[in-house]
């Protein structure tokens, strides 16, 4: 045999060893993964993070390399579990999607609502009818339990809405310290009953209130609450989104401000 054909025999010997090496490091780094060896899995994730060439420099290695798949045992090659984890990735990514598809839809739908709700507000022009009208309005278009709107003014203490209802200092503090609406469970307010007998059960187990700012006395000012009342626990919640129910509470706080509350 010729000197050049010895050196490239060796040279060919030296790097199918180098792959074997290779691939029995990540041999052992694969086993370790699995506990199946005392090589600690930090230390074979630390050095592919650190030599990220070597998944390039020995890819026809890593081809041959077989692994357990976590459902059934079986064997499978490196390559097909990598696509089997970039498949559940997708799928996962997919579902996510068509969730958010869905909440922008159900989100497009209510907003679609408010919309039509707030040009007949904007249209009334009677102080005594409006907050029935928009008490009503939300209750039936957002399926609720129940929805009651109180109004008042502060500086007269006057409760102008509902008719009749004495005035209620724990109301208007709690009002006036929202920055967002509040909720979740019953506060123990008056008003509360009123909402409990709207409830088709009787009860009501969860809350929202949301402040209702605007013109009062040329004066910007909270000027009543919108309640929510639900039978279902689970309805109103402390980590929900107030987002939508502060656009609730900015449209139909500025459609009653518009017209002037009679004095009563």
């Amino acid at each position: 045999m010729s000197t050049a054909s010895e050196a490239t025999v060796k040279n060919e010997m030296n790097t199918e060893a180098s792959d074997m090496d290779a691939l029995d490091t990540l041999d052992s780094g694969v086993e370790a993964l699995g506990g199946e060896s005392p090589m600690l899995a930090s230390e074979v994730l630390a050095y592919l993070q650190s030599h990220p060439e070597f998944f390039s420099d020995y890819a026809d290695s890593l081809a041959k390399l077989s692994l357990p798949t976590q459902k059934n045992g079986n064997v499978i090659s490196m390559a097909n579990w990598q696509a089997h984890v970039l498949r559940d990735k997708a799928d996962q990514h997919q579902a996510r999607l068509e969730q958010l598809l869905v909440q922008a839809s159900h989100n497009q739908k209510n907003h679609d609502k408010l919309f039509s709700l707030i040009s007949s507000w904007l249209a009334a022009v009677s102080a005594d009818e409006l907050p029935q009208m928009i008490a009503e309005d939300l209750r039936t278009s957002f399926a609720l339990d129940a929805a009651q709107v109180m109004v008042w003014d502060d500086q007269s203490r006057t409760m102008f809405y509902p008719a009749g209802m004495e005035w209620s200092d724990s109301v208007v503090v709690f009002a006036n310290s929202l920055r967002t609406p509040y909720c979740g469970p019953c506060k123990g307010f008056e008003i509360e009953r009123q909402l409990a007998s709207q409830s088709p059960t009787g009860r009501i187990a969860s809350l929202a209130i949301v402040p209702l700012w605007g013109q009062r006395g040329g004066r910007f000012a909270c000027i009543g609450v919108l309640l929510f009342g639900a039978d279902d626990a689970q309805r109103f919640t402390p980590d929900m989104g107030t987002v939508f129910l502060q656009q609730i509470g900015a449209m139909a706080g500025s459609a009653l401000s518009r017209v002037q509350a009679p004095v009563r």
